[in-house]
């Protein structure tokens, strides 16, 4: 065989043959379902720190200075202002689990990341996990597509990849990747298209 060729198939087909594959984790957490209000009045991230910053313990008041959510169980995850849901840190046994929350602190759904980050909105939809698997929610914070897929891509021209069953593993750069053979593309309401 050629050289050429034999250190190509060194190069290339052996790391990806050996890929270090990563568990998913799962979990068994309780979540709720938001509730819309007619009237809702925005709440407020405030800090006894001088600046508001990533991990920094907080509490939601209204314009006139209520507590709706008191200081003791979230951290600070990039909303400062609540009109619907926000993105928090949950202190839960010492560790900050990124979470979706509504006025009332409780827990809608565990923020899904991407690229070290909340996820970001797509066509209207942002991705977000419950026990591990993800599904869609809205600008409200309301589940529109039920957190059922192990993988779930962002919309783009109206069309997801989701699948059922996939791999995660660390890329060369110890980027978190995933793998499946079985993609589908569903729409924005659900609806599988195969």
């Amino acid at each position: 065989m050629n050289l050429i060729i034999r250190y190509i198939l060194i190069v290339i087909l052996i790391p990806s043959a050996c890929k270090n594959y990563i568990e998913k984790e799962t979990a068994n957490f309780q979540y709720s379902n938001i509730k819309i209000e007619d009237s809702l009045q925005t709440l407020i991230a405030v800090s006894n720190e001088e600046f508001i910053e990533y991990g920094s313990d907080i509490a939601f008041v209204s314009l006139n200075g209520d507590t709706a959510i008191a200081f003791g169980d979230f951290a600070y995850f990039g909303t400062d202002t609540l009109q619907y849901y926000a993105n928090v840190l949950y202190k839960e046994d010492s560790v900050l689990r990124p979470v979706g929350i509504d006025r009332y602190g409780s827990i809608l759904f565990d923020v899904f990341l991407f690229d070290n980050g909340p996820d970001y909105y797509s066509e209207g939809l942002v991705r977000v996990e419950r026990n591990g698997l993800v599904g869609y929610a809205n600008e409200k914070g309301e589940i529109v597509i039920p957190c059922k897929y192990e993988y779930a891509s962002s919309f783009q021209n109206g069309l997801a990849e989701v699948t059922f069953k996939s791999r995660f593993y660390l890329d060369g750069d110890e980027h978190k990747r995933v793998e499946s053979d079985e993609w589908f593309k569903i729409d924005k309401s659900g609806k599988r298209l195969d």
